[in-house]
């Protein structure tokens, strides 16, 4: 009985100690922050390989803008430098009359020497400052590519982010569709055991619940996916960490642009790349060309050298000033003209077909936005009197005035509907967003976008 007595307070004190630590967990656990559609396009702009990718050929851009430069201005180099030779270097003296008089020594048998040089380009027919202005447009041009990257990489974001929360919003219609077909097989079997209505009836209903389970498992698939197409283009690991909401079953107002056209003309970054490459390969003409006038620079130096180290002994310096022309190349200057003359036509072309690229794409948008809502209208009335109609259908085979068939076409009717409701809002969602990368608006440009 003791012994008894002493199981039962035992089992007392284990019971309460799990109930201590599991408390403790749950309350340590940290709950499941909700991602906004702001945050998701924050942390992709932090991470992303692509937009990081864009920001190093910017740097590198900016690295040839810096060498430019550098070479219009002054250049500055040291060198300390050791010889070591058989013997001392010497000559003989001869006097006047030809006859040998002393050893005249030419230098130290172990050198020391310490050397400074300067050099500065004076003159150079504007070939580096048109050089310098190149690199200054590449570098504006680079810096336009990588904001257009940064736009189309918020695109993905956006599709990414309402494409989960199509997903997710998909789930749960699965999950209700399954508990709604469960409901029904109750009554069914219900209605079976009391001898109402016939065997076939719970099959097809059975047959029923099935295919639900399989297109809740569909749904819970095309969700892991979908998390895994927004960790892609943010560049981060999500699933577990953050939640998403699932997306509303009305879509919002989205604002109106007055010319979206003009809007997208003024601010594509693509167009401005390219203008800035125009100019840049013009710059490079004017530099090929100012090969052919003299080049004017300045050059002095200043050295000591004994036989010790540091040296102090022997000193000289030089100052000279001197002037190139270039004669006769065999035309390569000629050809580095007709190369840029070349790209800058290249590129206008490029860039007027881009400006007709950018009107197909802004008048594609609007279009497709403007459908999209209309197809979210009609989708969501079509939502509504599918509701009803699977009401007024389960209510009838209640009383025994309808059909078991008119239950389950009523109830796929519904499922459909509120899925088609589901894609019209997400489409609605996605088109905005593809009119405001049309437009070259930025995430936070354009009016407030939807993030529910």
């Amino acid at each position: 009985m003791k012994s008894r007595k002493w199981i039962l307070v035992l089992i007392f004190v284990v019971i309460c100690a799990l109930v201590l630590i599991a408390g403790h967990l749950a309350w340590g656990a940290e709950p499941e922050r909700t991602l906004t559609l702001d945050e998701a396009l924050k942390l992709a702009r932090e991470a992303n390989p692509l937009i990081l990718a864009a920001q190093s050929r910017v740097d590198q851009a900016r690295g040839r803008l810096i060498q430019a430069q550098a070479e219009q201005l002054p250049q500055a180099n040291a060198t300390l430098g050791y010889q070591k030779l058989d013997e001392r270097p010497e000559t003989v003296a001869l006097g006047p009359g030809g006859a040998p008089i002393g050893i005249v020594p030419l230098g130290y048998e172990t050198t020391w020497q310490a050397a400074l040089t300067l050099s500065q380009v004076l003159f150079s027919g504007g070939a580096l400052s048109a050089r310098t202005e190149a690199e200054r447009l590449a570098l504006s041009a680079r810096e336009s590519e990588k904001e257009r990257t940064i736009q189309a990489v918020e695109n993905g974001v956006r599709n990414a982010f309402y494409g989960l929360q199509r997903s997710q919003s998909r789930l749960e219609v699965a999950k209700e569709a399954l508990s709604l077909a469960k409901e029904h097989l109750k009554q069914v079997e219900a209605f079976y055991r009391a001898g109402v209505v016939a065997q076939n009836e719970v099959l097809r209903v059975q047959v029923a619940v099935s295919s639900s389970t399989l297109n809740l498992i569909r749904a819970e698939s095309a969700v892991k996916v979908a998390w895994k197409q927004l960790e892609r283009v943010v560049g981060k690991s999500l699933e577990g960490q953050v939640a998403v909401p699932s997306g509303d079953a009305d879509v919002e107002t989205f604002p109106a642009f007055a010319d979206p056209l003009s809007r997208a003309l003024n601010q594509r970054p693509e167009l401005k790349g390219l203008a800035a490459a125009r100019k840049a390969a013009l710059m490079t003409v004017r530099a090929a060309r100012g090969q052919l006038l003299p080049q004017v620079g300045l050059s002095a130096s200043a050295s000591v050298a004994d036989e010790d180290f540091f040296p102090s002994e022997k000193d000289d310096w030089s100052v000279s000033v001197f002037a190139r022309i270039r004669l006769f190349d065999s035309g390569k200057v000629h050809g580095q003209v007709v190369e840029a003359k070349a790209a800058a036509e290249e590129l206008l072309h490029r860039l007027e077909d881009l400006k007709r690229q950018v009107a197909l794409e802004v008048a594609a948008a609007r279009v497709n936005l403007e459908g999209a809502i209309q197809r979210v209208k009609v989708a969501s009335d079509a939502a509504a009197q599918a509701e009803e109609d699977y009401r007024m259908a389960l209510k009838r085979y209640q009383a025994q005035v309808g059909t078991n068939i008119d239950v389950l076409d009523a109830r796929l009717a519904l499922i459909d509907a509120k899925n088609s409701r589901i894609d019209a809002v997400a489409e609605a969602r996605t088109a905005f967003g593809d009119l405001l990368f049309a437009m070259g608006e930025g995430s936070s440009e354009g009016g407030k976008e939807a993030s529910r």
